[in-house]
Formats: structure tokens, C-alpha cells, sequence
């Protein structure tokens, strides 16, 4: 098993696996406008195929299960 973490700030979002920091997005990293500054919602899924990893190849293993042990999300308080 692993932990997955996201650090969202104002400026910036965080993406961590086990601890350690896996990729970072600014507002320069975006085409278009940023809207990571506005409220969203958590969504977990597994997702196959698309634009960003490319098509699903037939060496894809069908069916996939992914495990959620537990969700946390922390808040600042300001």
C-alpha cells in the first residue's frame, strides 16, 4: 500500500506518494486560466486511458480494484 497526499495552496498544488514530492503545479503550468483557487471536491477513481496517459493497449489488465484504507483532509484554520 502507499499514501498518496495533495498539498493545495493558493499558488500552487502538491502531489506526494509516501512522503515524498511527486510533482508540483503552478498557474504557469496551466494553458488557460488557473481555477485551482476556487472550492472542489475529492473524487477517487480509476481512470484508463485518456490524454494524459495515452490509450488503453492490449496488454491493459481488465478488471482493476483500487483500495481506500481511509480519506484525511486537513484544513488551514485562517
Amino acid at each position: 500500500f502507499h499514501i498518496f497526499g495533495i498539498e493545495w495552496g493558493p499558488e500552487y498544488i502538491n502531489f506526494y506518494v509516501d512522503d515524498v514530492l511527486y510533482n508540483q503545479l503552478t498557474p504557469e503550468d496551466v494553458d488557460g486560466e488557473w481555477v485551482f483557487d476556487h472550492p472542489f471536491y475529492i473524487l477517487l477513481n480509476v481512470a484508463v486511458g485518456g490524454n494524459f496517459v495515452g490509450p488503453v493497449g492490449a496488454n491493459t489488465v481488465f478488471p482493476q480494484t483500487m483500495l481506500v484504507d481511509y480519506v484525511r483532509v486537513y484544513s488551514r484554520s485562517n
